[in-house]
């Protein structure tokens, strides 16, 4: 790695050479993100000062960068030190933050499979990564217990308690107040685009499947989106900026969130997929928009209902797949369970918890 500041540098910006680019740095951007104690609590690394109150003036006078460290001296007269590979690799989680999504469909896919039995702290490194690239991992001889799997979600973080609680039951029951607690095929989906925020991350463990049917369909949602920006611009753009609406409602519950099905961040990347056919409910429009949403979302659910995109696995007992929400549509199909066996438990992971633990992993 070659590191050396640039002569096209000036009392403003510092110019790092860095692997053949030239990478700008401002004055008050680096004064901002000083290691020097009295700008950053050295315990806690947080902020002391108050960044509108750095001089808009602010210059550099001086600079030496020695075996990657640097140090500045401003024009206030005060000298910061830095690690430059730590504000590089800043940079680059701003720019590239998604440049480590591996995109795939049925042919492309390579189900790597976790045997829990072998568990250690690299394993986990390696799991969540597979979620991270892939959207999933796929995880065998999870304890069949009832909370078995608690042994793995609780080397990363808390299950989250929602309405239904924390660890659910899926299986079949009379009087079902969800579609997810009947025998019926569940179309591709992602789970509860009515919360805001919508739940991170699905665990499903599987205790016992049926012997005919209950198969897991997956489908990789990042994909299906760039196929559809490939495909149709207008159509992309339509899903990614019209809001649709989801609504779950029961006895003791109404949760609703208005969203669209595509969601992109400022720099337009896809960071959320959204389907659910069971709880959307169109909102009041004109005929002209629901007409152009409705031919859009047509060609969307086509390529997410695609043979070609959908990778099948039935789970058998042991068995957790780890389901990036954001990403995955996922369905089941069918079954038939003449004595009611089947028994499934699932829970649900908060986004920036299961992130926190992969970033400190990494």
């Amino acid at each position: 790695m070659k590191l050396s500041i640039s002569k096209k540098s000036n009392s403003k910006i510092l110019i790092i050479n860095h692997n053949n680019k030239s990478i700008p740095f401002y004055s008050s951007w680096l004064y901002e993100r000083s290691i020097n104690n009295d700008i950053r609590d050295s315990e806690t690394g947080q902020l002391l000062i108050e960044a509108s109150d750095i001089e808009n003036n602010l210059k550099i006078i001086d600079t030496i960068l020695s075996d990657k460290k640097l140090t500045i001296k401003f024009s206030d007269n005060t000298v910061h030190n830095y690690d430059l590979l730590e504000l590089l690799n800043e940079i680059s989680f701003s720019q590239n933050n998604d440049q480590n999504k591996i995109l795939w469909n049925k042919k492309n896919i390579k189900i790597k499979k976790f045997n829990f039995h072998k568990f250690n702290s690299q394993m986990l490194r390696n799991i969540l990564i597979n979620i991270d690239t892939h959207g999933f991992a796929y995880i065998k001889n999870i304890p069949v217990t009832k909370n078995g799997l608690q042994s793995l979600s609780d080397h990363i973080g808390p299950i989250k308690r929602t309405n239904w609680g924390e660890i659910a039951d899926i299986k079949s029951i009379s009087n079902a107040y969800d579609l997810t607690m009947t025998t019926r095929t569940l179309e591709n989906h992602t789970d509860n685009p009515y919360r805001f925020p919508t739940q991170g991350y699905i665990f499903l463990h599987c205790l016992k499947n049926s012997e005919l049917g209950g198969e897991n369909s997956l489908v990789d949602g990042f994909n299906i989106a760039q196929i559809m920006k490939n495909k149709n611009k207008k159509d992309f753009n339509l899903l990614s900026s019209y809001k649709t609406f989801f609504r779950y409602k029961d006895k003791t519950t109404c949760l609703e969130n208005s969203c669209s099905l595509i969601e992109l961040d400022d720099n337009n990347n896809v960071i959320q997929v959204r389907f659910n056919n069971r709880t959307e409910v169109l909102p009041y429009d004109t005929i002209k928009n629901l007409k152009a949403y409705r031919s859009a979302r047509k060609k969307f659910w086509n390529e997410i209902t695609s043979k070609k995109n959908n990778l099948i696995i039935k789970q058998e007992p042991g068995d957790m797949i780890i389901i990036d929400n954001y990403r995955i549509f996922h369905g089941r199909k069918g079954y038939v369970d003449k004595n009611n066996s089947r028994y499934f438990r699932q829970g649900y992971m908060d986004r920036d918890i299961l992130q926190s633990k992969l970033k400190l992993l990494r």
